[in-house]
């Protein structure tokens, strides 16, 4: 009998235990889309409080639908779909496997881009049937000009930004012409902020010594927020002080892998798609490129003079 009530007791607590471990499940399936709804939110706020309340939220939707160009890319490919996950005026992110295949990086990398340029494409076309001398059409200017301007920055072709995974399957050589399209888009801005981008380009970078990057990572950031408490920034000062807590925390990432090299991202070994597949990637590449562009010299056309400058 004790036996039985012994049977009995491990029964209930295996599925007592069953039962813990499905409400955990459970909770973690309902958490992902409330972290992804709260960080949202919360980036929305933050935009709003910068940039107006409808182009905050619009602009919002944009990285959104960006991002889900992504998580659809990866559901094709047969990968788990991630939760996008929203940092206040860092954008947003998916989190991707590790991909062994140069294609599959590719095609995934090219989803945001993709979906993201139709959104603001269509916001721009929007723009272009209601009438003018109105609010709203600013509000759909302004959010449409943001977003091309958002996809094309991230088409520069070296990573971690997605033109940097779409174009690795051209040729590692790419990353290349990326530094030198940033050097020149830094020359052009003349802003602290784009510190934060060769902040993670540098970060990235397994061709520059682990310690090196620590090092070049920590003196530009130093930088940026020396620039930014100079005056030299555009932005609020509560943004700058968001925007350099963030790039302490990659300098951080940076400083512990210097200390720990076994920690650091191993070189690229894969093998290079096959000289058909490369020049398909570079089409595409090059198309969507060339239509941001020109999308970008039109709107500015009609952009407000002093925004134009």
């Amino acid at each position: 009998m004790a036996r039985k009530f012994s049977y009995a007791g491990t029964t209930v607590a295996v599925l007592a235990k069953g039962s813990k471990l499905m409400k955990v499940a459970k909770l973690f399936k309902v958490a992902k889309p409330l972290m992804m709804f709260a960080t949202m939110s919360i980036s929305a706020i933050a935009y709003a409080l910068w940039l107006g309340p409808w182009l905050g939220i619009i602009f919002t939707a944009l990285l959104l639908i960006h991002e889900m160009g992504h998580v659809a890319a990866m559901k094709m490919k047969g990968f788990a779909t991630p939760t996008p996950v929203f940092i206040p005026f860092l954008g947003a992110a998916v989190f991707a496997p590790k991909f062994k295949d140069r294609h599959e990086e590719a095609f995934v990398g090219y989803g945001g881009p993709l979906l993201g340029s139709a959104a603001a494409l269509m916001l721009f076309l929007v723009y272009l049937m209601v009438p003018r001398d109105t609010d709203t059409a600013a509000i759909l200017l302004a959010a449409s000009y943001l977003g091309v301007f958002l996809n094309l920055f991230n088409l520069l072709p070296i990573s971690p930004l997605d033109g940097g995974r779409v174009t690795q399957a051209v040729g590692t050589w790419f990353k290349y012409i990326g530094l030198l399209s940033l050097a020149g888009l830094s020359v052009l801005l003349r802003s602290p902020i784009i510190l934060y981008v060769w902040v993670l380009v540098v970060s990235d970078l397994t061709i520059i010594p682990v310690r090196l990057r620590a090092v070049i990572t920590t003196v530009m950031a130093v930088a940026m927020a020396v620039l930014m408490a100079m005056g030299y920034s555009d932005q609020p000062v509560w943004v700058d002080i968001i925007d350099c807590l963030f790039v302490a925390t990659f300098v951080a990432m940076n400083i512990v892998r210097a200390v720990k090299p076994e920690l650091d991202e191993p070189a690229d070994v894969r093998p290079n798609l096959t000289a058909e597949q490369r020049r398909q990637w570079a089409l595409l590449y090059l198309g969507l490129t060339v239509l941001l562009i020109i999308t970008i010299m039109v709107q500015a056309q009609y952009l407000p003079h002093h925004v134009g400058k």
